[in-house]
């Protein structure tokens, strides 16, 4: 279902989209978001804010949890209201390398920096110097910041190099509580002692 309101000026509204498993309630978010700032249709109908669903942060992982569980590949699509796309900016000033050591056994790993998106375009993933393709039906996903292969991959010594780029498309802003009341004062006095020493 197509949002219905008032465009961003700029850019677009960025979207996730999530598939149900019949029994899980709550779902991981890639943006911290109250749910009044959601729009959460869920196989086409429009979801109520705090009484269908809420959200909250655990362990720094944004999540949102239904109030009943969504069907069995019941499709989640979730539009951030409150995040818009304007212009893009590396996420981060430079690419970072994690690597790991196959056990032929364990499928997850935890990245030391937590990604700023979860999507393809943020990762390049190699096993024994192979490259691997993202996604679930594929060799791993990502969610937060642990890394899930479909299979294990085989033992060795930091055989497993994950690399996350600088590609991510964000707004960079000011965050809140970061501006002090020292520096929004407004002295007549000490401006116009500017302005004359400026002027000569």
């Amino acid at each position: 279902m197509a949002y219905i309101g008032a465009a961003p000026s700029y850019g677009v509204f960025d979207r996730q989209v999530l598939t149900g498993n019949g029994t899980l309630t709550t779902f991981n978010l890639d943006h911290m978001a109250v749910p009044t700032s959601l729009l959460v249709v869920l196989d086409g109908v429009v979801q109520e804010p705090e009484y269908s669903y809420s959200t909250n942060l655990a362990a720094g992982q944004p999540k949102i949890t239904f109030s009943e569980a969504p069907d069995n590949g019941g499709r989640i699509s979730i539009v951030y209201l409150g995040n818009e796309i304007l212009t893009a900016t590396p996420a981060t000033s430079s690419t970072f390398i994690n690597e790991f050591n196959g056990t032929g056994s364990a499928t997850t790993f935890t990245l030391t920096r937590t990604p700023a998106a979860n999507t393809a375009g943020n990762f390049a993933v190699f096993v024994d110097n192979v490259y691997q393709r993202y996604g679930s039906s594929y060799a791993y996903t990502v969610v937060g910041a642990t890394l899930t292969f479909t299979s294990a991959p085989p033992s060795g010594t930091n055989n497993i190099q994950v690399i996350q780029l600088n590609g991510v498309n964000t707004l960079n802003t000011v965050a809140n509580g970061s501006i002090s009341k020292v520096k929004l004062d407004f002295d007549p006095e000490d401006d116009a002692t500017a302005l004359a020493i400026a002027l000569g």
